[in-house]
């Protein structure tokens, strides 16, 4: 079986992109009931202590006197959503939103760099996997591979075979005779001669729908991708698996802010990517699931530049249809000094792998055992107990 199809889109700013992978799995490609699954890759290391307030710890005023949350939206006795993510709160009152916090990959380096490969390929040691655990999970379900062309595609989705673009512009629309020229001149070149009818077909499209086009500024935003997300992978035929990558934006070293500022500004866009997604997606949000991946948390203690340097665990948002129950999954040891990791860091108690894996399990069908051999090593935790499981 291969993959029906993949689009990318980046702004032009790098500030977001999105792709889609079609995924034919132990579900026939004709399902239209096959799971659609949409991952949010947060870069930057998102402060799960922002995102998800332990509200019932005594210990978290103190260590956050400036950028702790006070206007959290209550989940239960012992953690808060951040008042800026309303939509998602009301999808946790729906019984769609799990939360898997104090967690983390296996990696406790503080690198930019080698915590964004680790949480794109899988693997304990960064640098040394050329797939992505998204691309291995479509390769073990049968869904081929492929390298995107002209941009290059996340490490997480590497692997499939075949694979298109397509990206927000301001460019004009080619017309038919200029689309025409085209496959005129690249018919003796290998490489451009497959292009040609693709521009063509995709011309043919845009000056159909020009007229409902949104404008470069509006098509590049981060909830007009969440979005034509919806749009594309509610159809039929659309495509079972998205990445919405927020390029860069959760490293806020100073000035991070609490209820408001700058990272209550990015929650508050999550939020609504979320919310333009389950909105759009329709009766097929009952069959989607929406999953946030970050390389890792901030420090326990805010700094003193009010804000928060580069830390280990953070938190984890699974919310959609596929989820059935709201509940916070955590194996929470406080924040006081003995109880941090190297007395500064929220300790990544539960494995983020096992989460992922557990995903992949549910959504494209895969076994456990094959899913911990080929694509995604992970620990078992007990805590994960009833994560995902069918309602």
């Amino acid at each position: 079986m291969k993959m029906d199809r993949r689009h990318f889109l980046r702004s032009a700013s790098g500030l977001a992109a999105l792709n889609f992978a079609a995924v034919p799995s132990a579900w026939a490609s004709a399902d239209a009931d096959a799971p659609r699954l949409l991952v949010v890759m947060l870069r930057g290391g998102m402060d799960g202590l922002t995102a998800v307030p332990p509200v019932g710890d005594a210990d978290y005023e103190a260590i956050r006197p400036t950028i702790g949350i006070r206007g959290g939206l209550r989940l239960d006795g012992s953690f808060a959503l951040h008042p800026a993510m309303k939509q998602l709160h009301q999808i946790w009152n729906d019984g769609q939103l799990a939360i898997v916090h104090a967690t983390g990959f296996a990696y406790t380096g503080r690198s930019h760099f080698e915590g964004q490969d680790i949480m794109q390929s899988g693997m304990a040691k960064p640098y040394t996997s050329s797939s992505g655990w998204l691309g291995r999970a479509m390769q073990a379900a049968q869904a081929g591979g492929g390298v995107a062309i002209s941009i290059p595609m996340p490490l997480i989705l590497r692997g499939n075979h075949q694979a298109s673009t397509q990206f927000p512009n301001w460019m004009p629309i080619p017309s038919e005779p200029v689309a025409q020229a085209l496959t005129q001149v690249w018919a003796s070149d290998p490489l451009l001669a497959p292009l040609a009818p693709v521009i063509q077909t995709e011309s043919l499209r845009l000056r159909q729908t020009q007229n409902v086009r949104p404008d470069f500024a509006t098509a590049r935003s981060l909830p007009e991708l969440g979005r034509l997300a919806a749009e594309e992978m509610r159809a039929p035929q659309g495509p079972r698996l998205g990445l919405i990558d927020f390029t860069h934006g959760f490293d806020t070293h100073a000035s991070q802010g609490g209820d408001t500022g700058s990272h209550a500004d990015l929650l508050a866009t999550l939020d609504r990517v979320v919310a333009a997604f389950k909105t759009h997606m329709g009766p097929m949000w009952a069959k989607s699931l929406v999953v946030t991946v970050t390389e890792f948390g901030r420090t326990a203690a805010e700094n003193g530049t009010t804000g928060t340097d580069h830390g280990v665990g953070s938190c984890c948002l699974l919310a959609g249809g596929l989820v059935h129950e709201s509940r916070v999954y955590a194996q929470w040891q406080g924040l006081r000094k003995p109880q941090l990791f190297e007395g500064r860091d929220l300790p990544a108690t539960t494995d983020v792998a096992a989460v992922y894996a557990r995903v992949v399990e549910r959504v494209f069908g895969l076994p456990p055992a094959l899913i911990n051999e080929q694509v995604l090593a992970h620990r078992k935790n007990p805590a994960l107990k009833g994560l995902l499981d069918l309602g």
